[in-house]
């Protein structure tokens, strides 16, 4: 299946990792893949650099017209798919940009952002014409989209690439890297460096933590509009020998800042969806500290797989706490890892979104063409008197078909070509494979590989 994925922004934070990762894990599903990032930002550059197709477009917010230019391109150049979009901006233009009626592609909406969307304007006429929207936290399900049966939850995870990057990391070496002492407390921010992230309240809990915390040091990571800013209030507070101001780094420079901490800390002052960078350092066996705000609470339990805190005052006792206590980093990181390998795995979310997908297709593009990417999965079929059984073993799903659909689908599944079942009528035929579909019946040969764990 063609899957079309726009993506705004020249920035790159936990949102673009997330979609790349997304559209990486599908393409390694089978799917065909294109993704349409700005010109001269970090999306396109990861595309490039890792050989998934990319269509270049301007800037989305600046110039959306010669951005629609580019999405429309990318949705005429092949047979019509599925069409994801992730923020904002690129929302604006692909709502411009991509027909609507009967010919047009099933649209999904990613929801990152703890903002709500304007109550109009085209990002809004996007998001109300979608057919699927993600939100990436219980709580801004909850809060953005209640009541909308077209949303539900799928949060970032960790991917397997991930923690094998992050595990054969030496520390030492990362830390001689970063020009951090091997026997430091080290501290760590991996975050956009504005004004929701809240880097500036962990600059001035770190220069309170008083004389009992054995001058820790502090590594930030990110860059952004506040840069100069944090620079500034480092010196002012009198910690700027302790703190290390890295700008953007690249993964094997954010792998070097798990690995070297030993805590993360993200002290946002907005609704923070699921901050992937919370998870990586968690799945890396890292203590977290964080705000008591939006998702975070999803996967951070207080005391258990982290340190969650409101305040000023609950931030400096936190990580204070943490310089004291070698037990309570150790613990709290072990806690942390097993709670991502749990349930907060990429590979997973990546099949779900596959499922999904395969389901919007079927009700949505050429009956046809979709099945003839699905095969047949250990199907039995049993006709009755007047009807027919058909049994998936490997799900224990057993469904009852009326004499005509059963003949049709048991001689498709004879044949082993879905396609047959397309013969039944639309409306019909895209209930069946629906149905066998949801049994288990009919599968895509890359998601069938990802399960049974001979594959990605």
């Amino acid at each position: 299946m063609r899957i079309v994925v726009t993506v705004s922004d020249q920035a790159w934070g936990g949102k673009h990792r997330y979609m790349f990762d997304i559209a990486a894990g599908l393409q390694q599903l089978g799917h065909e893949v294109v993704v349409v990032a700005e010109s001269g930002g970090r999306m396109a550059s990861r595309c490039r650099a890792a050989g998934m197709p990319c269509l270049e477009s301007p800037p989305f917010a600046q110039q959306p017209d010669a951005a629609a230019e580019v999405v429309r391109t990318a949705l005429s150049s092949a047979p019509a798919g599925v069409l994801i979009a992730t923020g904002r901006h690129d929302m604006a233009v692909v709502h411009t940009a991509a027909p609507v009626g009967e010919s047009a592609s099933p649209v999904v909406v990613f929801r990152h952002s703890a903002f709500e969307l304007e109550q109009d304007g085209p990002a809004r006429a996007l998001l109300d014409r979608a057919d699927l929207v993600f939100a990436t936290s219980r709580e801004q399900l909850e809060r953005q989209f209640p009541a909308d049966p077209r949303a539900e939850v799928l949060m970032s995870g960790v991917s397997q690439y991930w923690r094998e990057r992050t595990a054969a990391v030496d520390r030492g070496a990362a830390s001689e890297r970063l020009g951090v002492a091997p026997d430091a407390f080290v501290f760590a921010v991996l975050a956009r460096l504005s004004w929701e992230k809240g880097v500036d309240r962990v600059l001035r809990a770190f220069a309170a933590l008083g004389p009992d915390a054995e001058d820790p040091v502090l590594v930030v990571a990110g860059d952004g509009e506040e840069a100069d800013a944090i620079a500034r209030l480092a010196g002012e507070l009198g910690v700027a020998d302790r703190v290390r101001l890295l700008g953007h780094v690249d993964d094997a420079g954010v792998a070097d800042v798990i690995v070297a901490a030993d805590a993360v800390v993200l002290a946002s002052t907005v609704a923070e969806t699921g901050p992937l960078v919370l998870k990586e350092a968690m799945a890396a066996g890292r203590a977290v500290v964080a705000s008591r705000i939006g998702g975070i609470g999803e996967f951070v339990t207080d005391g258990e797989s982290g340190l969650l805190v409101g305040d000023d005052d609950e931030l400096v006792s936190a990580m204070r706490a943490l310089t004291l206590d070698a037990s309570l980093v150790a613990r709290l990181g072990k806690r942390a890892q097993a709670v991502i390998e749990e349930g907060h795995l990429l590979e997973r979310r990546v099949r779900h979104l596959g499922d999904r997908l395969s389901v919007l297709a079927i009700r949505a593009l050429p009956l046809h063409d979709v099945l003839g990417e699905l095969s047949f999965d250990e199907v039995r079929c049993r006709p009755e008197a007047a009807s027919g059984l058909v049994f998936v073993p490997h799900t224990s799903q057993l469904t009852e078909l009326d004499s005509r659909t059963f003949d049709v689908v048991a001689a498709a599944v004879g044949d082993a070509d879905p396609r047959a079942v397309a013969t039944l009528g639309d409306t019909d035929a895209r209930a069946t494979a629906e149905l066998l579909y949801d049994m288990g019946a009919l599968s895509h040969a890359g998601l069938r590989k990802a399960v049974s764990g001979s594959g990605w």
